[in-house]
């Protein structure tokens, strides 16, 4: 009778997709770690580094919600970041996790960041760090998450090659759109009119096109501002724009509400 272990396919999905170690699949099969070892061999199934096994050992699981995604989104569409702890353990990226990571001049917002990822079960690593910022000439708070596996899904789609870039499937709404406009929004008064300018000069012309054209579809009048290749939203769809996105969760970005 054919074992389960004598599978390839059914080897190489505990070993590296549910990321058993040869001692694990051996107490589920009833069987020694050597026997699995020489399996793994026999099929040329590539092996994990003693690195590789220990990170996996450790990583943290979360259970990430469509609402944490889309909240997670609208944060790297402004200044949030996500890294991946192979950068420091000189690691391979797939197979790994990443982090969150977040630093404002607002220690409220920081709070906020924190309580909310706590809330999808994303835990913060360590202490809120104070630093004094010298080109701004004020403090400012950083923030860090742990690690986690189910980050690194997002985290891909964000930094294929190492630098952030929208996805390709990303879709705009209100979550996403509110916490973008809190990071990197402004709503400016001239005169008698006002609009709002979302900030996406670190992006490419391609990308930002397409925020607008889903911007536009959402029934906002919105275009790409050339020589900052930010988005500007008309004074026509302002408040409409602020009624979809909802009220702020903050008291310190209050005012980007002050219509």
């Amino acid at each position: 009778m054919i074992k389960k272990y004598q599978n390839k396919e059914w080897l190489h999905n505990k070993y590296w997709d549910e990321e058993l170690s040869q001692e694990q699949i051996g107490r589920l099969c009833e069987t020694t770690r050597d026997t699995i070892r020489y399996w793994i061999k026999k099929f040329n199934i590539s092996q994990r580094s003693l690195n590789e096994s220990v990170h996996l050992a450790r990583v943290n699981h979360c259970k990430l919600s469509l609402k944490a995604t889309e909240w997670i989104n609208g944060e790297l569409l402004g200044d949030g970041s996500l890294t991946t702890t192979s950068k420091e353990d000189n690691l391979p990226s797939e197979n790994l996790s990443a982090l969150f990571r977040y630093s404002s001049k607002h220690k409220e917002y920081i709070n906020y960041i924190s309580s909310t990822l706590k809330s999808f079960g994303i835990k913060q690593s360590g202490r809120i760090i104070k630093q004094y910022n010298r080109k701004q000439e004020n403090y400012c708070y950083k923030y860090n998450s742990h690690s986690y596996k189910e980050l690194m899904f997002i985290y891909r789609k964000w930094y294929p090659k190492g630098k952030k870039v929208i996805p390709k499937d990303l879709e705009l709404n209100s979550l996403t759109l509110r916490q973008h406009y809190i990071g990197d929004g402004s709503l400016i008064h001239q005169n008698k009119n006002k609009r709002i300018i979302l900030c996406t000069c670190g992006f490419s012309i391609f990308n930002v096109n397409r925020l607008v054209k889903q911007l536009n579809n959402l029934g906002f009048k919105a275009m790409r501002q050339p020589s900052l290749n930010t988005i500007h939203i008309s004074t026509y769809s302002v408040k409409n724009f602020l009624n979809y996105i909802g009220e702020c969760p903050v008291n310190c970005y209050q005012y980007k509400w002050a219509y």
